[in-house]
């Protein structure tokens, strides 16, 4: 015959157990499981706060800037900053990231990149391509025409290889 004082701590015991796992489910954050997930050379973007609109990055302009020499000149510290490490800092595809990739990234001193319009670029850096992500949401309008005049005043200099990276 089973004690009714052994049972009463039986129970208490694993009640207890019970009770302190729902605490720990309730308690614990979603974090872990609800994690922010990227696609295959994707760059993780930068959101804005919570409540609040992307005002600049994901604007249109009205009209299309003219490349000015400063316009340029800001294209080159936008590319620095955000095409480097795949392009490289001449625009060879020869990128740091760039020997990771599963397609290297294009040469843009490249005939086959210098003939494309300063709009084709910009919708190129706007939309992506291929394996380059979209800058749309981290760059603003005015930041994406700075780079795609940047990118046109490389002009199909000596620097030039092929139509993609640096090592094709």
């Amino acid at each position: 015959m089973i004690r009714p004082v052994c049972f009463r701590y039986r129970f208490a015991f694993y009640a207890g157990i019970v009770f302190s796992l729902y605490l720990l489910q309730v308690g614990c954050s979603r974090d872990m499981a609800e994690q922010p997930s990227f696609q295959p050379q994707e760059a993780p973007r930068l959101h804005s706060p919570v409540g609040s609109v992307p005002r600049e990055s994901r604007e249109d302009l009205i009209s299309i800037p003219s490349p000015t020499p400063a316009l340029v000149d800001r294209g080159a510290a936008v590319f620095e900053t955000n095409c480097t490490p795949c392009h490289g800092k001449v625009g060879l595809g020869d990128g740091p990231v760039g020997a990771h990739l599963v397609i290297p990234p294009f040469n843009l001193r490249s005939k086959q990149t210098q003939q494309k319009s300063p709009q084709e670029i910009y919708q190129i850096v706007t939309d992506g391509r291929i394996v380059m992500p979209s800058f749309k949401g981290v760059l603003s309008a005015e930041q994406r025409w700075e780079v795609a005049y940047f990118v046109k005043s490389f002009g199909a200099g000596p620097a030039e290889t092929s139509g993609m990276g640096g090592k094709r």
